[in-house]
């Protein structure tokens, strides 16, 4: 939620940045260096890389890339170089344009700003200097941010998750903006840190990795992954957009606006907490009739298609944690493309299960066999993809399915043993082909688990157990998350949470009087 939708120079200038970022990996002694500080590979100059990545924009004529990459979190945004001779005329215009959107930008001005670094429907995006704490910085504008109330509360949401949550694998809120008035302000400055580029960029630069990098950022994804579920959360949208990595192959994991959080142990299903596939418990926000993300909310639509797990796409009521181990999976999968010996051309590369549609279920809808195969004749639906690669799934795992009308449907796909993992990747080991098939497990319950993915042997040479802390309590929110709130419940509890980096900032009698609070 907290993040932008690129425009197209963004996404060339991002390229080129994220591969300057990666170019001229050396293993030279890597061993030694994650034998001494496991979490940092360092990544060095290489000429040859650097003469292929120039080759590569002579033959392209220097051309923008046009490729649409939504959903880009604004703490990458320190990789965008503004300063491009080749964008569109919107583009142009939103850059030409800063001097005066900044005018009306209500910052302190310990942070200098030094241009602008995005745009998206959420509001914009500048690269600043915190002259304070002698650091660069990402602020985040959001405005309108009451204009649709399930927008703002998930806006709410994640600045509440991500202020109560503290790990170096994680995106850190650095501060919030105090608003000039209290009662009526409907934009929020958040400073946020900044990180050197996310794994889709590098996904699409023309440099290679070896299995030891691939380990090291798959390992500190991990890392991450697992605060966040002792935190009792669940992160239900990972996918590399909100991977972030910097230079030192450090991950941090961002976008946390579809999050939710564990209720109770009440709520344990199997081995796993739970939630219902929209998110909810015993309340929901899903009480308006239109809004800009609306589809995000509803059932089925957390995650995004190609990292969704079977249990999403097939509408089960009850989910677990094992949906973001499938994602992890996807990415991996992804990771290990960026190996030469498994994708010779860095603009191969292509996501696991890229299916162009994802038919759901409705249980208030009576499908017929016949309407099913209309709907999966296509070899792109998602399961079909999924399918293709894994094989179908066994008897015994669509049994456990909730629904009977997903059972059907799941049998009216053709029978098929799936592919050979090594084949597919066969410059990968034989652990690292291993702990990918054990993610991308149909079968939630069978799924490995973030802590077992830690212990497997893949990692045997870099794992530092000091690393892998936990949340010392769940997570719980400081308002109600699941019901619906009022404006005025919304702005105290923004509020509340700009209390954390200005404690001065007295909230107004009004606000806490008309929602009976007791301070």
């Amino acid at each position: 939620m907290i993040g932008l939708e690129s425009n197209d120079q963004i996404d060339s200038e991002y390229n080129e940045k994220s591969t300057k970022l990666m170019n001229g990996i050396n293993e030279n002694n890597q061993i030694e260096t994650l034998k001494k500080q496991t979490r940092v590979i360092s990544i060095e100059n290489d000429s040859n890389l650097r003469k292929e990545w120039n080759n590569s924009k002579e033959k392209s004529g220097n051309k923008m890339n046009t490729t649409n990459t939504s959903n880009i979190n604004c703490t990458n945004q320190s990789m965008l170089n503004t300063k491009t001779t080749s964008t569109t005329a919107s583009s142009l215009s939103s850059i030409s344009s800063f001097p005066q959107l900044h005018n009306h930008w209500c910052i302190p001005s310990r942070y200098q700003v030094r241009h602008l670094i995005g745009t998206g429907s959420y509001g914009h995006v500048c690269e600043a200097y915190d002259t304070m704490e002698n650091r660069l910085v990402a602020i985040k504008k959001i405005h309108r941010v009451f204009e649709d109330l399930v927008d703002c509360k998930r806006i709410l949401r994640e600045i509440a998750l991500l202020n109560r949550l503290n790990h170096d694998n994680i995106v850190k809120v650095l501060d919030i903006c105090v608003p000039d008035n209290l009662l009526t302000f409907d934009e929020i400055y958040l400073v946020l840190e900044i990180a050197d580029s996310d794994f889709k960029k590098l996904f699409r630069t023309p440099v290679y990795l070896t299995e030891l990098h691939v380990k090291t950022l798959l390992y500190n994804l991990l890392v991450g992954l697992k605060y966040i579920h002792s935190a009792g959360i669940y992160h239900r949208d990972l996918k590399p957009a909100n991977c972030l990595v910097n230079q030192d192959c450090g991950v941090k994991i961002c976008d946390f606006g579809l999050a939710r959080t564990v209720r109770s142990q009440e709520n344990l299903i199997s081995k796993y907490n739970c939630v219902d596939n929209k998110g909810n418990s015993n309340g929901n926000d899903n009480y308006r009739p239109a809004g800009r993300y609306l589809k995000r909310q509803l059932t089925g639509h957390v995650v995004t298609r190609w990292y969704r797990a079977p249990e999403l796409i097939l509408l089960q009521e009850n989910y677990t944690e094992a949906i973001d181990m499938w994602s992890v999976g996807c990415i991996f999968a992804e990771l290990l493309n960026m190996l030469k010996e498994n994708v010779a051309y860095y603009s191969d590369r292509s996501p696991l299960f890229p299916g162009s549609s994802c038919f759901p279920l409705s249980p208030d809808n009576k499908h017929q066999g016949e309407d099913y195969r209309f709907k999966i004749r296509g070899n792109r639906d998602q399961l079909n993809m999924i399918f293709n690669i894994l094989g179908s799934p066994k008897e015994e795992d669509i049994d456990i399915l909730e629904k009977e009308d997903a059972k059907r449907y799941i049998r009216i796909f053709h029978k098929r043993s799936g592919i050979d993992m090594h084949a597919r990747f066969p410059g990968a080991s034989n652990l690292a082909i291993d702990l990918l098939k054990k993610m991308l497990v149909f079968n939630p319950i069978k799924r490995i688990t973030v802590e077992e993915a830690l212990c497997h042997s893949f990692f045997k040479n870099i794992r530092n157990e000091k690393l892998e802390v936990i949340s010392n309590e769940k997570v719980t929110l400081p308002f109600d998350d699941w019901n619906v709130m009022t404006e005025k419940e919304l702005r105290y509890y923004f509020l509340k949470e700009i209390q954390l980096y200005s404690p001065n900032l007295i909230i107004p009698g009004s606000l806490i009087i008309e929602n009976n609070i007791i301070p």
